[in-house]
Order: structure tokens, then C-alpha cells, then sequence
């Protein structure tokens, strides 16, 4: 790219990537992004235009997420102002100001539980922070100017494990709306979405001897799952009930209003070795990994199914969002003649569904 140009943020779900390399899922992405942003332009790799986010870090943007405009880029750092921090019922809310709304990046650390965010193209004026004690599962909040024009803000948590938080921009106001860990958790009063992998014109994978298709059975084990807990009391979301085409980033708008405690996604594996089976959770954020863990452990119960493993860093659309913990559930492989039989046997169905329920009260009492 000849010149450095400015750039506004756009479209359905934008995220900033690390870098441009990809593999079938695209390149390792560093977390979703608002639309509305102006951001700097500096140059234009393949699919991806590169981003000068501050003096020192770059991050790359799929070209389908950006409109170029006339309008020249500051070149002077937006300012923090004041900041507050105040609970409510269920959710414990952090406000920044700032005197112009600029890229930023989250992620959660755990021991101790905290969530970060880096402010990019902004510098500290920041000399009030007011926490409210109705914020009752938030320790404290502080920043640190780490770079010229990086902010970094650290929120400690007085809970131990992560149960998602919402990040986005109110004005020049970035909000963190960060769940709170129930007096007494229980299963019973969560909402846990369930998702069907693929749908309709997307098939997915197929068996290696019956040529089953990947998206009939995926629908299988969520009915079986949702039937399951229905039974026992725990209000479900389904994201698909029939054979039905929906993108990935539908599936994820389509919750983000609802706000589920947990989601679930089953998927059926399949490799090029047609020796390789077992069952396997995913998850992107290692402060969910708990959740796939309980999950697998139980899973791992069930007779002649095998470990393929627990996956993390996966860049998988379902389990990007930090809004709520995630796990994507590859049943067995298609791919695999002992394992076709097992998804196909109705009694599996149900001990998967069995199992991943099991892995989720396990989940909620380590809440406690």
C-alpha cells in the first residue's frame, strides 16, 4: 500500500487476527472487535489489511471488515477519563470514558481470576476510579500506561473461575459487563445453549462405511441432550432443531441477546487415518478449559470410547466469544469404521447426552 489511509470498522462480528497465517479455520484470531472504530491502515497482505493499532503492535483485519474514508487519522492518542465500576443483580459492570472511541484487546488470566484489556492509541488521564460496592464480585481495578500509547486495565475478581464477561463500546464509553458467580450455583436456574454442528447445504463430514452424514447426527446427540436436561428441570436454548443452513456467525448473533450460562456445540471428527478415534472437547480461552475438562472426564467414562483429547487455543467461530464458557464436543470419528457404529447406535446418543450432563453438574458444583 503506497500510502497510510484511515479505515472504519464494519460488518457482521469483525475480528482482529494475530497474524496472516491460516490454516482450514483462518488465521489465530486476537478477539472480536467493535464496528465504528476508526482505525490507521498501513498496508494490505492477501485477504487482510494491516492495522498500526499503536507505535509498536500491528494486528491484521479480514478486507471485508473495513470501508476506507477521506477523513485523515489523529495522530495525537485519545485520553482515559474517568472511570466507574457498579453491580447489579446478576452482573458487575466496568465503564471507561475516553475522548474517542480506540481499538482495544480482552482475555482472561487465572490464578489469581482477572480480565485484561489493552487500549491502543491512548494514554492515561485517568485519575478517578469509582468502584460501588453493589459490584460485588470485583476485587479492584487498576491501569498501567505500559507502552506511549497502550493502556493496559487489569480487573481482579474475587470468584475463581471465569463465567464471561461482554466487551463493546456505549458512546466513548468502553463497558465490561462481567457475569457474577451466584450465592449458591446450580444447574437449575442456568440456561445452557445447545448447538448442532453444521445444517441444511452444510453436510459436514460423512461415514467412512454408511456415508451417514455429519450434520444428521450432530442433531441427534443435541436433541438427546436437550431432552435430557428438560427432564431434569434446565431451561435450554437450541440453536437449530431441523436441517437448516446456518453460518457460524448467526449462531453467535443469535445468542448474543439471549446471554446462555454455558453453551455447548456437538461436532463428529474425521481424519485421513482411518485408524485414529476417540472423543475430544474444544475450547479457545483457557480460563474455560474447567469446563471442558469436567466434560471430557465423563465422557471418558463410556465404554470403548477412547481419549482423542482436551484442545485448547481452538479457533473454532462457536468458541471465540468470552461472553459466556463454551465446549465444542467431537463425539468420535466418522472417519473410523469402530466409531461410526457407536454414533450411529441410539444408546450411545444418549450416554454422550448422559455424560455431558454428568460434566456439567460436576462444572457447577467446582463453582461452589
Amino acid at each position: 500500500m503506497a500510502q497510510i489511509k484511515t479505515g472504519i470498522i464494519i460488518g457482521k462480528l469483525p475480528q482482529l487476527s494475530y497474524s496472516n497465517g491460516a490454516d482450514r479455520l483462518g488465521s489465530a484470531k486476537a478477539g472480536y472487535i467493535d464496528t465504528g472504530i476508526v482505525v490507521k491502515v498501513v498496508d494490505s497482505v492477501m485477504g487482510n489489511y494491516t492495522l498500526q493499532l499503536s507505535q509498536r503492535r500491528t494486528a491484521y483485519l479480514a478486507k471485508e471488515f473495513l470501508r476506507f474514508t477521506t477523513d485523515s487519522f489523529s495522530t495525537q492518542p485519545a485520553t482515559t477519563e474517568s472511570w466507574h465500576v457498579r453491580g447489579g443483580d446478576v452482573y458487575d459492570t466496568v465503564s471507561i470514558s475516553l475522548s474517542r472511541a480506540v481499538p482495544y484487546a480482552s482475555w482472561m488470566e487465572t490464578e489469581p481470576t482477572a480480565i485484561y484489556v489493552e487500549l491502543y492509541g491512548a494514554q492515561s488521564n485517568t485519575n478517578w476510579i469509582t468502584q460501588l460496592q453493589t459490584a460485588k464480585g470485583i476485587a479492584a481495578v487498576s491501569w498501567k500506561q505500559t507502552d506511549n500509547d497502550v493502556v493496559q486495565v487489569c480487573i481482579r475478581l474475587k470468584q475463581h473461575q471465569h463465567l464471561g464477561y461482554r466487551i463493546g463500546y456505549n458512546g466513548k464509553r468502553l463497558q465490561l459487563i462481567i457475569k457474577r458467580k451466584l450465592a449458591h450455583p446450580h444447574l437449575h436456574d442456568m440456561v445452557v445453549a445447545i448447538d448442532a454442528g453444521h445444517g441444511g447445504s452444510n453436510t459436514g463430514a460423512s461415514g467412512i462405511a454408511t456415508k451417514i452424514l455429519e450434520k444428521d447426527y450432530t442433531i441427534r446427540f443435541a436433541k438427546e441432550l436437550q431432552q435430557l436436561l428438560q427432564k431434569k428441570g434446565v431451561q435450554t436454548i437450541m440453536i437449530r432443531d431441523k436441517d437448516t443452513t446456518i453460518d457460524n456467525k448467526d449462531r453467535l448473533l443469535y445468542l448474543q441477546p439471549l446471554q446462555p450460562n454455558v453453551l455447548i456445540s456437538f461436532h463428529l471428527n474425521s481424519s485421513s487415518r482411518t485408524s485414529v478415534r476417540g472423543v475430544s472437547t474444544y475450547y479457545k480461552h483457557p480460563a474455560f478449559q474447567p469446563l471442558t475438562q469436567h466434560i471430557l472426564s465423563q465422557l471418558l467414562e463410556i465404554d470403548n470410547l477412547p481419549e482423542f483429547g482436551n484442545i485448547g487455543s481452538f479457533n473454532f467461530q462457536l468458541v471465540q466469544p468470552t461472553d459466556y464458557p463454551s465446549c465444542l464436543v467431537e463425539v468420535a470419528f466418522l472417519s473410523n469404521e469402530q466409531d461410526e457404529q457407536l454414533i450411529r447406535n441410539e444408546r450411545f446418543q444418549h450416554s454422550i447426552a448422559q455424560k455431558v450432563y454428568e460434566g456439567l453438574l460436576h462444572w457447577v458444583k467446582a463453582l461452589k
